[in-house]
């Protein structure tokens, strides 16, 4: 099998996956491209291509990832292009995203349905208490987790 239809497999087969966690389709490829593709950085142009994307799902995609710290663009002096790559932080930034994303939802939904359920069904009650007494020491362990990993890798 020819080594550039071996890599739009995986770039697939990676997409699909990062599909199931949220990301809209062409993201989830230019995700996956960037992880695996020689070079490790694309340009806009380059993006399309391999991908076979309209402009507007590129661009569209660049910028989500973008404003998730996933991806940064770097020029190279001469050129007027832009070329994007995988951020160096960006594992950092998508557990520091899911904290503050997915948070909230523990914080406030979770104690206002505890409360509006009434009594007639107490298991239920206790899933919902426990769920909430998980889901808080889980998110302040990612948090004490964040804060050790910025002080000894983020400079």
């Amino acid at each position: 099998m020819e080594e550039k239809q071996k890599m739009l497999e995986m770039v697939e087969k990676m997409g699909v996956q990062a599909e199931k966690d949220g990301y809209p389709p062409a993201a989830a490829r230019i995700l996956s491209l960037l992880l695996i593709g020689d070079p490790p950085y694309q340009t806009f142009e380059d993006l399309q291509k391999t991908l076979n994307l309209s402009k507007s799902a590129v661009s569209n995609a660049l910028t989500l990832l973008q404003l998730r710290c996933l991806i940064e663009y770097f020029t190279i002096n001469g050129s007027r292009k832009r070329y994007f790559r995988i951020q160096k932080t960006a594992w950092y930034e998508f557990m520091k995203t899911i904290v503050r994303t997915q948070r909230p939802f523990t914080i406030q939904v979770i104690p206002e349905a505890i409360a509006f359920r009434s009594d007639k069904y107490p298991e239920t009650n206790q899933v919902l208490l426990e769920a909430k007494e998980f889901t808080d020491y889980m998110f302040g362990e990612m948090e004490s987790a964040l804060t050790r990993w910025e002080q000894k890798h983020i400079k």
